[in-house]
């Protein structure tokens, strides 16, 4: 199992410790079952890019097709004439 350091205040040093005293367990213990109280972090690669943007799937308005402005994109990415 890792180890982890914990910096913390005189008084929550106090109240851990205490806590830990009046349940007669580890103050790892009483620090273990409050991270399992947190709620689950979502992993940030978690599901495919349309999903984790999907709130922001038509949220932009404009041509649904690029290829609509072919005209005006005529001649793009070419050298340009002298």
């Amino acid at each position: 199992m890792p180890t982890v350091t914990v910096k913390m205040t005189p008084q929550q040093h106090a109240r851990l410790k205490a806590a830990a005293a009046a349940r007669k367990i580890s103050k790892s213990e009483i620090i273990r079952e409050a991270i399992e109280q947190l709620e689950p972090v979502r992993s940030a690669i978690a599901g495919s890019f349309a999903e984790r943007a999907a709130h922001l799937i038509g949220s932009v308005s404009g041509p649904r097709d690029l290829a609509s402005r072919s005209k005006e994109m005529k001649g793009y990415g070419q050298p340009h004439p002298r």
